[in-house]
């Protein structure tokens, strides 16, 4: 997101830059099943079609905090995880 960010700054109004980080964030979104990320990176893109850079300002306002949901469900499930311990502690039964 920070290099977005920067992108967003350094290259004002360059929707067809802004367009191609967009669409790498939404293909990874995608492939991992972040839907709800997925559907704010695509009204973004419709944005920067429309060379809209207020609408695009609003919706990566939307990306960021939908972003940061799913990073803090990630980190949920990662402590989850390492809370139950290695897969190879697992024993069989008594008596097989």
């Amino acid at each position: 997101m920070l290099n977005f960010e920067q992108a967003i700054e350094k290259h004002p109004k360059d929707f067809a830059r802004w367009d191609t980080h967009m669409q790498q964030l939404k293909g990874s979104c995608s492939s991992i099943g972040a839907s709800r990320v997925k559907n704010e990176c695509t009204s973004f893109r419709n944005f920067c079609g429309e060379e809209n850079a207020e609408g695009c300002t609003r919706s990566f306002q939307k990306v960021k905090r939908e972003h940061a949901v799913l990073r803090q469900k990630w980190e949920s499930y990662f402590q989850l995880l390492r809370q139950a311990g290695p897969a190879g502690t697992a024993t069989r039964p008594a008596g097989k």
